[in-house]
């Protein structure tokens, strides 16, 4: 039984590419993937400073999603490349809110996140993506470990 809708969160590492991958070998043949990147915007203060030193005339230009547009764009390609349907969502926030936020704007009915490894005391301090998708979605998350990862990380 393929999903119709999943998302599936992504930050260029390799574990989001085989949660990509995943979410690809498990959607519908007329399901669609919905491809999530969250990220910290820059403070106004930062914006600032980075127009100050642009020249005046491509101001009006500058993008701070670019980097992540661009790095999802790998992600997207992949899906289209093995036929299935997708959408990009560069989203400026916390990661697990930007996926959590899309999963139900979209109706989705499964969630697709990789680990990062942080290891015991970081996830403690920090908290994981992955741990804070699976405790908030409001559907089912498949977390994707990398091959040969200790459970703990």
């Amino acid at each position: 039984m393929g999903y119709h809708t999943a998302v599936v969160g992504y930050d260029g590492s390799s574990n989001a590419d085989r949660a990509v991958e995943t979410a690809a070998d498990l959607i519908g043949p007329d399901g669609t993937v919905h491809v999530v990147t969250g990220f910290q915007p820059e403070s106004q203060a930062q914006l600032a400073q980075h127009l100050q030193h642009l020249p005046e005339e491509f101001r009006f230009a500058y993008d701070q999603d670019a980097v992540e547009k661009d790095r999802q764009q790998a992600a997207l390609t992949r899906l289209r490349e093995r036929g299935v349907e997708c959408t990009g969502h560069v989203v400026p926030d916390d990661p697990a809110t930007a996926i959590i936020d899309v999963a139900q704007r979209e109706g989705a009915d499964l969630v697709v996140v990789g680990t990062r490894g942080l290891g015991a005391v970081r996830r403690f301090l920090r908290g994981s993506v992955s741990t804070r998708v699976a405790s908030h979605a409001p559907v089912s998350v498949l977390i994707v470990h990398e091959p040969g990862a200790a459970p703990d990380d």
